[in-house]
């Protein structure tokens, strides 16, 4: 099978080394993505802002891959304060369809922001 690397302009850049997403066979994987913009500056003062960032990032990545929010089908989520989670919850449920991907939640320790997420989506068969 062929790895092809998927690069958007319109999310974060990497700040190692790492791919943005990485395409194989029908399946998109989509690094750890934060809320950060395009020149990869910190952006959101509130929680909530730095979710929506970090939404925007995911999807700028699976756009380019050529597939949708729609086809996400498992998000990892890291949270660096867990009390954040149902604030997390209720913008999850505006940004994401049914039937929703599987997901899981973890505390972690993030450095100068509050939530990290990364993601597989399934691709059309080409």
């Amino acid at each position: 099978m062929i790895k092809k690397q998927v690069i958007s302009e319109y999310a974060a850049p990497p700040v190692g080394p790492y791919s943005q997403g990485v395409k194989v066979g029908n399946l998109l994987f989509v690094s750890g993505q934060g809320p950060f913009d395009k020149e990869g500056s910190r952006v959101g003062s509130t929680f909530e802002e730095q979710v929506q960032q970090t939404y925007d990032n995911i999807e700028a990545i699976a756009k380019a891959a050529g597939t949708e929010m729609k086809n996400m089908v498992k998000l990892g989520v890291f949270l660096s304060d867990m009390d954040n989670f149902s604030i997390f919850n209720k913008i999850s449920v505006e940004r994401l369809t049914e039937p929703y991907p599987t997901r899981v939640t973890i505390p972690a320790t993030l450095r100068g922001f509050d939530i990290e997420l990364d993601a597989i989506f399934v691709l059309e068969v080409e």
